[in-house]
């Protein structure tokens, strides 16, 4: 038993939040005595637990009926905890933040005294206090206490249990890092029926941490060695957070005296250093991420497992709860980069001859255009609709696809006439091909006819299907049509689109960040891990798996034959681009990139465009797709602040957020022409920034819809007469545009009769 105060930190200093007015003087006066006897004489006028909770847990320590008392404070993020051990009571106060700090450990004083002091400090307050009715609770209380009988022991204390822990002897020069413990837990009988509580004070037993350096063993610290594992494991989480975004790590965190040091390097080299009891810090060089993380999580989980084992109340304990739940957490991320489960296609040619050219459907061509002069637009039709959602607007053949919060309906695409219309009931509405599919919130989903609304396919209820920006159609021709969803969050769903009954179901070793692309008959997925998996779209089965040490992020690009992909973490440090046999799966080449990447790779006819770095630092770089190598860079116009880029004829256009559009060579990576569209101080975003090209005419939404020659950026109307901002925009095969805006408008537009001079 020892007491510790630690300064300049004291009880009750400002790092509280003033919750409650500071007590008054006379009150601080009339408990100076029961605070000296708590937290010492020197501790000035730091808080108290309230006094009627404080006399409460006194009188159930001094009777018998508990063993321990936690007790929080109001004004800072504390804790008071009071142990009954025989005659005596063991006080501890410590931080209740996510790593806690001790603040005064083990104060040992008589329980008789502490009944005194809580009789004298009622006492004082009585007559201190101005309210009749509250100095009679006060004077009632001391007598309470007064009255109060000490057993002169607790029946049945289970003491302290005695364990061991992790590597007791040298694992070998082979290991590189292993640690073990020698911990005291004492054991406690359930008092109560508890519910799910929050108790930093069960993780607070003595013990002692060494580690092991090759055959050398060094004692780290003794005390209470959880919360050393707690701060271990932070370390490890920005570490890991680290490692998947390809970036540099400097971290030094502190647990009373003991401190840990992890350093990552931006070529992947970990240093990890840990101060000893006795022989200042020991460093361990030249690690890499599992080598450094997975002993320290074994660390932790072991002691929670010798907790939980000496006292099965804290399976309730939500600190344990959260630390475990961390610990899986960080293991799964780390695992899910393992290079060793990978596996290539023995059989590509099934997948090959039922794909066509990817190649082919890459570029947009520039087709015959609407006219050789000036284009005129004339409104068509315009309708107003509550609770309009861009997202949920789709154009289909003849009619146009409406989804509200309460509605379906289809409108004739040339008058705006109302077809049919369903009843949503907060459905989610996607577009598959030519079939509606309704999700509902209640679970299961709905696929409809386009031409009457027809409801035709149910899907099961059970199924937990949500729209997301990855949900597409795939199938068609020889192999079944069907949606891939998110169901759940955690898994793949693929939905026959003919019966509404699922045909497959995948589910990845990350959670949810699902990322995928469509190339002929393959599924290509990523979900933030260090995998790609490729699917068949047919089966679901996992033709190929490439695995990597890094964190796949966004989705890969096609380029014949070639599937590119990105590593690391939009806004990290670094990033490696990934050349793949689409049928095969084998790693063809690796190229190293000086920047992370900051969105998703382009195929384009020649090169894979990859935006990369970010803010002022950004740049659009151009790769060789059969090779790695690069073949250009330039400074990228705004694809890493969300803009959408559109290949026309060697020229990639990008339309971006801050109202300017610029067309870029594919060849050279120089500017063919830059023109501004809107007021990026004034003027609003549309939702949706795709460029569209239809019949030689380039449609670009901005803060009004603008038709441009693609080839070099002219007008080719001089008006176009809207003055919604298109957060939906739609052109068809005839040249007619459709827009709305959020605010509840949608209208039609169509290209006018222009007079031309014949000679």
């Amino acid at each position: 038993m020892f007491e510790e105060t630690l300064e300049p930190l004291h009880l009750g200093a400002p790092r509280a939040t003033a919750a409650e007015p500071i007590p008054k003087a006379e009150d601080a006066v009339a408990l100076a005595g029961l605070r000296a006897l708590l937290i010492g004489a020197t501790a000035g006028n730091g808080e108290l637990p309230p006094l009627p909770d404080l006399v409460a847990a006194a009188i159930a320590l001094a009777e018998g009926t508990r063993r321990k008392v936690i007790l929080p404070l109001g004004r800072s993020p504390l804790e008071f905890a009071l142990v009954r051990r025989g005659m005596t009571v063991v006080i501890d106060c410590y931080g209740t933040e996510s790593t806690p700090e001790i603040l005064l450990r083990a104060r040992v004083i008589h329980l008789k005294d502490l009944l005194d002091a809580c009789v004298s400090a009622s006492r004082l307050l009585a007559q201190s206090s101005r309210d009749a009715t509250t100095s009679r609770a006060l004077l009632s209380l001391a007598t309470r206490v007064a009255q109060t009988r000490v057993l002169p022991e607790i029946a049945d204390d289970p003491g302290v249990h005695a364990c061991t822990g992790g590597s007791l002897e040298s694992p070998g020069a082979h290991v590189a890092l292993a640690f073990g413990f020698r911990a005291r837990i004492p054991r406690t009988l359930s008092e109560r029926e508890l519910s799910s509580f929050a108790d930093v004070h069960a993780l607070l037993f003595e013990g002692e941490l060494w580690a092991f350096s090759g055959e050398r063993r060094v004692s780290l610290v003794r005390g209470p060695i959880m919360l050393v594992a707690q701060r271990m494991v932070s370390a490890v989480r920005a570490l890991v957070d680290a490692w998947h975004a390809e970036r540099a790590l400097h971290v030094r965190l502190c647990s009373g005296g003991f401190t840990v040091a992890v350093r990552r390097e931006t070529n992947g080299a970990v240093s990890l250093g840990l101060s000893t009891e006795k022989n200042g810090t020991l460093t361990w060089p030249a690690l890499d991420v599992p080598t450094t993380a997975l002993p320290v999580l074994r660390l932790a989980s072991d002691l929670i497992r010798k907790l939980v084992a000496v006292d099965r109340n804290q399976t309730q304990n939500l600190r344990v709860s959260a630390l475990r739940a961390e610990i899986r957490s960080l293991r799964r991320m780390i695992r899910g980069r393992d290079r060793q489960t990978g596996f290539e296609n023995e059989n590509p040619e099934r997948l090959r001859l039922s794909s066509p050219d990817p190649i082919a459907t890459i570029a947009v061509k520039e087709e015959r255009p609407l006219t050789r002069g000036r284009l005129r637009y004339t409104e068509r039709w315009s309708a107003e609709i509550d609770a309009l959602d861009a997202a949920s607007i789709f154009l289909a053949n003849d009619r146009l696809l409406v989804a509200t919060p309460k509605l379906t309906l289809a409108l004739d695409r040339d008058a705006g006439e109302l077809r049919w219309s369903l009843p949503s009931e907060r459905a989610t509405t996607l577009l598959f091909g030519s079939t509606l599919l309704r999700l509902l919130p209640e679970g299961g989903a709905e696929l409809c006819d386009l031409e009457d609304g027809h409801v035709y396919a149910r899907a099961d209820r059970s199924l937990r299907l949500h729209g997301s920006p990855f949900s597409l159609f795939a199938g068609g021709g020889d192999l079944p049509p069907v949606a891939i969803l998110s169901e759940g969050g955690k898994r793949l769903l693929a939905l026959d689109l003919r019966t509404g009954e699922p045909r497959w179901r995948f589910r990845a070793r990350a959670e949810g960040n699902f990322r995928i692309k469509r190339a002929g008959r393959v599924l290509l997925v990523v979900s933030g891990d260090g995998s790609i998996d490729a699917l068949d779209v047919a089966s679901g089965e996992v033709v190929w798996r490439l695995c990597e040490r890094v964190r796949f992020c966004l989705p890969p690009a096609v380029f014949g034959d070639v599937v590119v992909a990105a590593s690391g973490e939009p806004g990290g440090g670094a990033g490696t681009l990934f050349g793949v046999d689409l049928y095969t799966g084998k790693l063809a080449w690796r190229s190293e990139m000086a920047l992370a990447p900051s969105g998703e790779p382009i195929a384009t006819q020649s090169h894979v465009v990859v935006p990369m770095g970010g803010s002022r630092a950004a740049r659009l770089t151009a790769f060789d797709p059969e090779s790695g190598q690069e073949r250009w860079s330039c400074h990228d116009p705004g694809l890493d602040n969300g803009g959408k880029a559109l290949e026309v004829d060697g020229a990639l256009i990008i339309n971006t957020p801050a109202g300017r559009v610029t067309s870029l060579d594919l060849q050279t990576g120089e500017t063919r022409f830059s023109r501004a569209l809107a007021n990026p101080l004034t003027d609003d975003v549309p939702r949706q920034l795709e460029p569209i090209l239809r019949h030689g005419a380039l449609f670009l939404p901005s803060a009004q819809v603008h038709v441009l020659r693609p080839s070099d950026g002219t007008p080719l109307t001089s008006e176009v007469g809207c003055d919604l901002v298109p957060d939906f925009l739609r052109v068809d095969e005839r040249g007619c545009f459709y827009v709305a805006e959020e605010s509840g408008h949608l209208r039609a537009y169509a290209p006018a009769p222009t007079l031309m001079l014949v000679k």
